[in-house]
């Protein structure tokens, strides 16, 4: 009967934890480049780089993907391998973010510099949150068809969270919806308000799943 209750219990609060997650991810992933073109007047050479670092980016996760997991795997400590992983990634890359979308006074090549530090810093601290997200199934439940649930139901809440920004994000850094009145200041406040909400949801995860 505990089993179960705790099974239960774990259904629920462990796929609530992704939803300010995948906001985060796609803020990141769908928006970044829309608010370099639209707040910063860079150069076609400075945009060359600037995709050169996205592409880097890339193949660095490659690499950055299985030394990350096997980081994780290696952790002893009295919460487990996952939540001090699972925490530490969710502040820095909430952190990492709202220093993507709040950056007016940087401007030319140092933007480039600074965008180049922040897309491999990203790249580092969000796989941390990922791997120990995902990785942390198999320790939830011996049982194949629990497992699928969990599976589905992140999947599910990843999707809602994902689904939320992709929604709100346009609407309230555009047209007369904009916060603040201009696209600047829109991004900078809706990327604050999606990192704090990221780590009120991990909370879900980190004290509701044992």
């Amino acid at each position: 009967m505990a089993h179960t209750q705790r099974v239960r219990k774990n259904l629920i609060m462990y796929p609530l934890g992704t939803v300010g997650r995948d906001m985060v991810y796609a803020l990141f992933a769908n928006f970044l480049l829309t608010f370099v073109l639209i707040t910063k007047n860079l150069t076609a050479a400075q945009l060359t780089v600037i995709t050169a670092i996205m592409v880097a980016a890339r193949v660095f996760d490659a690499l950055n993907d299985p030394i990350m997991g096997n980081i994780i795997e290696k952790t002893r400590s009295k919460w487990g391998k996952f939540k001090p992983w699972l925490l530490i990634g969710c502040i820095t890359s909430s952190i990492v973010v709202i220093a993507a979308f709040n950056n007016s006074g940087i401007n030319g090549w140092n933007f480039v510099i600074y965008f180049g530090i922040i897309y491999f810093l990203y790249s580092i601290t969000y796989t941390m949150n990922d791997i120990s997200y995902w990785g942390m199934i198999p320790a939830l439940s011996s049982d194949a068809d629990t497992r699928n649930q969990f599976t589905s139901r992140a999947t599910l809440f990843a999707g809602i969270g994902s689904t939320l920004a992709s929604v709100l994000i346009p609407m309230l850094t555009t047209g007369g919806m904009a916060l603040g009145g201009n696209a600047v200041t829109a991004y900078g406040l809706v990327a604050i308000v999606i990192c704090i909400l990221s780590p009120l949801f991990a909370m879900f995860t980190l004290f509701g799943v044992k």
